[in-house]
């Protein structure tokens, strides 16, 4: 079946057809209605490249056929889908990593959901302890939806650090006990007497250059520091004050994940629970023949920017 798709290239967000093959017997074909734009897809369209990442793998559509032998999904059903490429009108995935929403569902690009099962490795990854005492850095879109799914009752304090006091009014939203911009502050002072000492778990979440060594002075000897955020381009860290600390480094990509479609199926029951809402975090959104403007508004990251998402 030919269908359009986009192709992504430095500066470029074209419209192509691609053939999707036959169904295999546990496959599932689903009509896209929405993808979300992933930062590695940005990376792609600055020139930057992370790989290993499908492009457009935030899908989410309505199953349109199934192999003869998936038995979780019948055509019409709404799903999300993970991990498969999904920047075209129809995609097809294994059944297992499809997952069914509401039927309900008339808004799909509110539930795309493999970035939130990034956050659900991520959480489990960072081995939050109760009573501990937990700093997170960076609130733009996976940092929020971190800060929503921390299990904030039972911990101690709980800080968010942005350097845009927008994302931080939706930290506090979300549950951060106490925010701090380190443009405004000597961010490093204002968390110790907080803390009245360091962090248990430091969770980097933003990527940008320089965190890691902010998130490094945070944290306690012994604690944990977590590093959520893709840093695109290699940077020097701060090793040797990872020795003294005796800090536990734990990288919660994907790939850390024991069964990262278990942590997809996970996602998206707690998104119908209502514990994930993406409602004041999908701020744009564009018609899949106007990828490349979206490309470059999420590479701009106005102010008012946290998600975009493609509609088909």
């Amino acid at each position: 079946m030919k269908v359009q798709a986009i192709t992504i290239s430095k500066g470029l967000a074209e419209i192509t057809e691609i053939n999707v093959d036959k169904l295999g017997r546990n496959e599932v074909l689903v009509e896209t209605k929405a993808c979300g734009i992933c930062q590695g897809d940005v990376y792609t369209f600055q020139g930057k490249s992370i790989g290993g990442r499908a492009m457009g793998h935030e899908g989410v559509g309505i199953v349109a056929e199934v192999g003869e032998e998936v038995k979780n999904v019948k055509p019409g059903d709404k799903v999300a889908t993970l991990g498969h490429p999904s920047f075209a009108e129809f995609h097809k995935t294994d059944y297992r990593k499809v997952a069914k929403i509401p039927d309900e569902v008339e808004d799909f690009t509110l539930w795309i959901s493999e970035p939130l099962a990034c956050v659900v490795n991520g959480i489990r990854g960072s081995e939050i302890q109760i009573g501990d005492n937990v700093c997170i850095i960076g609130c733009g879109y996976m940092g929020l939806l971190l800060i929503q799914a921390i299990p904030k009752t039972l911990i101690n304090n709980f800080i968010a650090l942005d350097v845009r006091n927008e994302r931080l009014n939706l930290a506090k939203k979300f549950g951060a006990e106490f925010v701090i911009n380190p443009k405004e502050c000597d961010a490093v002072k204002e968390v110790r007497n907080i803390l009245d000492g360091e962090a248990d778990v430091v969770i980097e979440a933003s990527g940008a250059q320089e965190t890691i060594n902010l998130a490094t002075e945070f944290v306690r000897s012994g604690g944990k520091l977590v590093i959520f955020g893709a840093h695109v381009l290699d940077e020097t860290v701060p090793t040797i004050k990872w020795h003294v600390k005796g800090l536990r480094i734990l990288n919660t990509a994907p790939n850390f994940s024991s069964d990262f479609t278990k942590d997809f199926q996970d996602a998206v029951k707690l998104l119908r629970k209502g514990i994930f809402d993406q409602k004041s975090l999908i701020t744009h959104r564009f018609s899949y023949k106007e990828a490349e403007r979206a490309l470059r508004i999420a590479s701009q990251k106005p102010p008012d920017y946290i998600k975009g998402v493609l509609t088909f």
